[in-house]
């Protein structure tokens, strides 16, 4: 996890498995699946890429925090400049 020029924020990457189309306009997500924990997040189905929107996919979901607040889907292990160490 990589902290922002504002220490107060900060980004973090979780595992994410498609529950499946609860609501339409809406995919449910469970995240941390396998973690014996059982939280489900309701997001747009616009945000999640069409290829992993099939009940069982999984996926890494960006959050910032403080908030929560969701900034974008990520396939398993792509590149995420928030957190990931650059290479260079």
């Amino acid at each position: 996890m990589q902290h922002t020029e504002d220490s107060s924020s900060f980004y973090v990457r979780v595992p994410a498995r498609v529950l499946g189309c609860l609501r339409s306009g809406e995919i449910t997500i469970i995240l941390f699946p396998g973690h014996g924990l059982v939280l489900t997040e309701p997001i747009q189905t616009n945000l999640v890429p069409e290829n992993l929107r099939m009940p069982n996919s999984e996926f890494d979901v960006l959050f910032k925090h403080p908030g929560r607040e969701m900034i974008r889907i990520l396939h398993r292990k792509e590149f995420c400049s928030e957190i990931d160490e650059s290479n260079d």
